[in-house]
């Protein structure tokens, strides 16, 4: 009897564990295959991938950055330019590297796509296209409407400013004919890190200023012509024949070389380019007056200059000053030296948007 009800607990326990065991694996959520890698997404339709390097008149002065990899090591270089409808980003390289995937950003420095640690996402920059290395191509542009781009004000003569990020996968290769030899990395358009306090990315940006579109430069008013905010300022060597005067505010060539550069102050901003003009007319021009073609934009800087401190340009503070005009009288100012600049070898900078 004791052997039968051994049997049958020993029965019992075995059912037991069975239904256990069964309801476990019904519950085991079932596994699909592992979700596969989204391809990268294509560039963006307004980015116009151009195969060889554009043969175009820039307007203004193109910029040049170099094209570094992660060591520091120059590889080539980057330039940006515009025409009266396009921004064009180029890559260059020198031998023995080779291009891979590009990928580039232009346009507001916040936009600019950023993972949550602040380090940029190339992935999603709006312009990217596939380049084999095999092709062994050496150079390749981009171009796209400046209509739809946006953009920052920046310190820029023409009040814009494109924030540009521009990245390319790059393989040294020694024996072109053996082409898949070789690893290939990043390299960024210098010259600022776009993420300083993150010692893991490297991956660097600069600012070009758009540049104006001048075909005909309008006639020197007599022989009135200026030099720019980065001349005045921005040039040990030059010597200020006298204080700058806006009302009560007076300020000493030191004091003033010591704002430089602008930045984001506008306010900074607004006293460089009058303070340009009003050195121009006393150290160059022999005190002659304003020319007539620029005299309210300097007008607009000189009432609004006059109402504040040296300490108001220092922090870009204005308190309840009228501010009306000021920033559009900056930016014509910049591009009225520009065009009406005394010396292009010693005033390099005149047409810059320095």
């Amino acid at each position: 009897m004791m052997y039968r009800i051994q049997r049958w607990k020993q029965f019992a326990v075995f059912v037991f564990l069975f239904l256990v065991i069964s309801s476990c694996k019904k519950q085991k959520p079932i596994e699909g295959p592992p979700p596969s890698k989204e391809p990268p997404a294509p560039s963006s339709s307004i980015y116009e991938a151009l195969s060889n390097p554009p043969s175009i008149t820039y307007c203004g002065s193109a910029l040049t950055s170099t094209l570094k990899i992660k060591d520091g090591t120059d590889i080539g270089t980057v330039t940006v330019g515009n025409d009266s409808m396009y921004l064009y980003l180029t890559y260059t390289v020198n031998d023995p590297w080779y291009l891979g995937t590009v990928h580039c950003y232009a346009g507001e420095e916040s936009l600019i796509p950023k993972n949550p640690d602040g380090n940029p996402v190339y992935e999603q920059f709006p312009a990217r296209q596939e380049l084999n290395f095999c092709d062994l191509r050496q150079a390749f542009s981009f171009r796209v409407p400046l209509s739809a781009l946006t953009s920052d004000a920046g310190q820029c003569s023409t009040n814009v400013q494109y924030y540009i990020a521009m990245r390319a996968s790059v393989k040294q290769i020694a024996d072109p004919t053996n082409c898949a030899v070789g690893v290939d990395e990043a390299a960024w358009g210098a010259p600022f890190l776009i993420n300083p306090g993150n010692t893991d990315d490297w991956a660097t940006a600069f600012f070009y200023c758009k540049q104006d579109c001048i075909t005909t430069p309008p006639p020197l008013p007599s022989s009135w012509c200026a030099y720019s905010q980065g001349y005045w300022f921005n040039q040990p060597s030059v010597t200020w024949c006298q204080n700058i005067k806006f009302g009560s505010l007076e300020v000493q060539q030191s004091e003033g070389t010591s704002l430089w550069p602008a930045q984001n102050n506008w306010v900074k901003r607004a006293f460089f380019q009058a303070s340009a003009l009003q050195l121009s007319m006393s150290c160059v021009n022999n005190g002659d007056a304003i020319p007539t073609s620029i005299v309210n934009e300097y007008n607009t800087l000189q009432t609004f200059l006059s109402q504040l401190s040296y300490t108001d340009i220092q922090n870009g503070t204005f308190g309840s000053v009228d501010t009306t005009g000021v920033r559009d009288a900056s930016g014509t100012i910049g591009s009225w030296i520009c065009a009406n600049h005394c010396n292009s070898a010693t005033d390099t900078t005149a047409c810059s948007g320095y």
